[in-house]
């Protein structure tokens, strides 16, 4: 872990980066999305390391799938609990669920429930478009 603290260290100071979030911000997001959401929203999250988000492009559509917040801040060789690495999450708090063959798939939004826990953990984001970016830094 101080191999970590001290790459993200060297990544915000080449960069010029502030903080937004903070690991009491990110468990309080991540807990309420397990609990306190009617379902867990699809996200992706861009890393300090990553040059990019590969899975960006495919999320600005609704997708078929939800999210899994056990382990969203998980870094592989690093397990649980790298939010001090997260740069950012986007979540799109809905998706669409198939109705069958022949049915167009019905649209599963928890918008409102999910702006709601925004505002209760004074969480900052921007919106567009529908999904939401969370920043941990700018």
């Amino acid at each position: 872990m101080s191999d970590l603290r001290e790459t993200v260290r060297r990544i915000v100071e080449e960069r010029g980066l502030c903080s937004c979030m903070n690991s009491t911000k990110w468990n309080e997001l991540r807990t309420a999305m397990m609990q306190e959401m009617p379902f867990q929203p699809p996200y992706i999250v861009k890393f300090l390391m990553d040059d990019t988000c590969y899975a960006e492009p495919g999320f600005r559509e609704d997708v078929y799938h939800t999210g899994n917040w056990y382990d969203a801040f998980a870094i592989e060789g690093e397990g649980f609990h790298a939010e001090l690495a997260v740069e950012w999450v986007k979540v799109r708090p809905r998706y669409l669920k198939r109705r069958g063959a022949l049915l167009l798939p019905e649209v599963i939004s928890a918008e409102a429930e999910f702006v709601a826990i925004l505002q209760t953990y004074s969480i900052p984001y921007e919106e567009s478009g529908g999904v939401y970016c969370i920043f941990g830094y700018r």
